[in-house]
């Protein structure tokens, strides 16, 4: 049997790299195939608040769809009080774009374009971008995505209030 050598990993410092990386905020929206729907809130990749509306009997975590809004930039929060803060600070920058993302895709989506992304905010904030991420699984979805979006406007500052910190399991 052959010995392969492995280069030794670089020592780094995180302190050092993570100044360096801009902060990420994501609001998501997602359904399952069970009927649950999660809508959350994460930071830099760790899910910070979220809420879990129960579906049927037998759990399937598989996803029908889900529509994100990411952010990123050096003028985002870092905490998560104050990150969900903004996010109802810039609700109507938000809210427009929502509406404006529904109505450009009227019609639906094809399935083979997924995910969609659409970034043509209006008023965004110096030092942040905004992306509205979304995909389905299935046709009716996909053609059902404009009132996804619109719910998502609509809705938008009760669902975000209501978001409970998450619990982490360890």
């Amino acid at each position: 049997m052959r010995k392969v050598d492995y280069p030794q990993a670089e020592p780094w410092n995180r302190t050092d790299e993570l100044e360096d990386e801009m902060p990420n905020l994501t609001f998501y929206r997602q359904a399952r195939i069970d009927g649950g729907i999660r809508t959350g809130i994460e930071l830099d990749e760790d899910t910070v608040f979220e809420h879990f509306e129960e579906g049927g009997p037998e759990p399937d975590p598989t996803l029908l769809w889900y529509v994100d809004l990411r952010c990123q930039g050096p003028g985002l929060p870092d905490d998560p009080r104050k990150a969900r803060d903004w996010l109802i600070d810039h609700s109507d920058v938000i809210c427009d774009g929502f509406s404006r993302c529904a109505s450009e895709f009227e019609a639906g989506r094809d399935v083979d374009s997924y995910p969609l992304l659409w970034s043509e905010f209006s008023g965004v904030p110096a030092g942040v971008d905004m992306t509205i991420a979304c995909a389905t699984n299935r046709r009716f979805w996909g053609i059902s995505l404009p009132l996804l979006l619109k719910d998502i406007e609509i809705n938008w500052r009760e669902w975000i209030l209501q978001l409970q910190p998450a619990q982490w399991v360890a």
